[in-house]
């Protein structure tokens, strides 16, 4: 059977959309942090956390696992031949790693290298006491020395190990088969061993065995004396050299057009920033409608402030609304009242505080009211 040609640009047509589409389609979403190997904490940090987890195995299941025989010495007896069995062990490392969140897959990949070595420890019936870091770590993986050790050939750490560094750094690699076994100051101190104030630091304290650095004041460049704005060997941009002050802040405030037509200068020490001004002025000294130099647009001079000049009608078309709420309130009185003499006379009276209590507020803040309530004593009006 012949396709004509009708037929035949319907099928084609039809082949290109479905290809379209197929090629459109997108694999689904993966999350990649399922492929992801979590940062690298090297090989010792991951061997102590291997360890500090059989550890805690081995403390969870001190007392045994068939406590409550028939007897005293049928519960001892068990007791004895669980504390070194295969059980035991397969109990401890069913737990390995579980209660560590943050490291757990480094933490299992150490217990797969150190399987065999524990395996070999445990069949030697070793006393639990003994330091399994050591042996497991150090002696058998061989990715940890001992402290104040460094490097694959686990060197000493240059120095004296009671005071490494004059204890103000420590040694690169101290416990792990890395670095290179020199001073790592802490921040404030340099040379080969700690012993010297950083740039901007200055000793405030030393005697046979320790020496402080602190920070220089916040004023100072290139280094200092002591702690003050006066002991500055030379001073920070914002800051200028006085015989009396050392280095002092320069306002730069005091300095013409720092800032925008809408803003105002703020100084700080070292520094200065520009803030907007109040939305009622257009030049200001400082933040509020009452430190205009000159009112914006829609706003004219009252006293120190600068005002709305719509204040007026809004003021009146409050009161308004205050005065039709009241209204509304009465009437509401008025239809209950009828209804219940006891419930009525209650709201009432309840309406007559409020609407006296508002008018009295109003009176007060200046606005305009029904009758002026400052020349009454309304607890004199209240009292029976």
């Amino acid at each position: 059977m012949k396709m004509n040609k009708h037929h035949m640009f319907n099928f084609i047509t039809t082949f290109m959309t479905l290809s379209s589409v197929a090629c459109t389609v997108q694999p689904p979403a993966v999350n990649p942090g399922l492929f992801t190997v979590p940062k690298s904490i090297g090989a010792c940090h991951s061997c102590k956390i291997f360890i500090e987890s059989f550890t805690k195995g081995l403390e969870r299941t001190a007392r045994g696992k068939y406590e409550g025989g028939d007897a005293a010495w049928e519960e001892e007896k068990l007791k004895k031949s669980y504390k070194r069995s295969e059980m035991r062990l397969v109990d401890i490392q069913e737990g390995i790693c579980k209660e560590e969140t943050k490291y757990s897959v480094q933490c299992h990949l150490m217990a797969e290298k150190a399987e065999e070595y524990i395996e070999e420890w445990w069949s030697q019936n070793a006393d639990e006491s003994t330091d399994l870091y050591s042996y497991i770590c150090i002696d058998k993986l061989e990715v940890c020395c001992p402290k104040h050790h460094y490097g694959k050939d686990c060197l000493p750490c240059a120095g004296n190990h009671e005071n490494l560094c004059n204890g103000n750094g420590k040694c690169r690699g101290d416990g792990t088969r890395k670095g290179n076994g020199t001073c790592l100051c802490d921040e404030g101190y340099i040379g080969e061993e700690c012993d010297q104030c950083a740039i901007n630091y200055h000793i405030s304290y030393k005697d046979d065995n320790k020496m402080l650095c602190s920070k220089c004041h916040m004023s100072c460049a290139g280094g200092c004396k002591g702690g003050t704005q006066r002991d500055c060997a030379s001073c920070k941009p914002g800051f200028v050299f006085s015989v009396e002050d050392g280095c002092a802040d320069i306002n730069e405030c005091d300095e013409a057009n720092k800032c925008k037509d809408n803003e105002f200068c703020l100084n700080s020490l070292g520094s200065y920033a520009c803030m907007k001004c109040d939305k009622s002025c257009k030049e200001c000294y400082g933040d509020g409608p009452d430190m205009c130099k000159r009112c914006a647009k829609g706003y004219s001079k009252k006293g120190e402030f600068c005002v709305s000049d719509k204040g007026e009608d809004t003021n009146e078309t409050l009161t308004s609304t205050r005065f039709m709420t009241y209204i509304g309130l009465l009437i509401a009185t008025g239809i209950l009242l009828p209804k219940s003499a006891t419930l009525g006379s209650m709201v009432g009276f309840a309406v007559l505080s409020y609407i006296m209590g508002a008018e009295y507020y109003c009176m007060i803040n200046g606005h305009t009211g029904l009758v002026n309530l400052t020349n009454y004593d309304l607890f004199q009006m209240f009292r029976i």
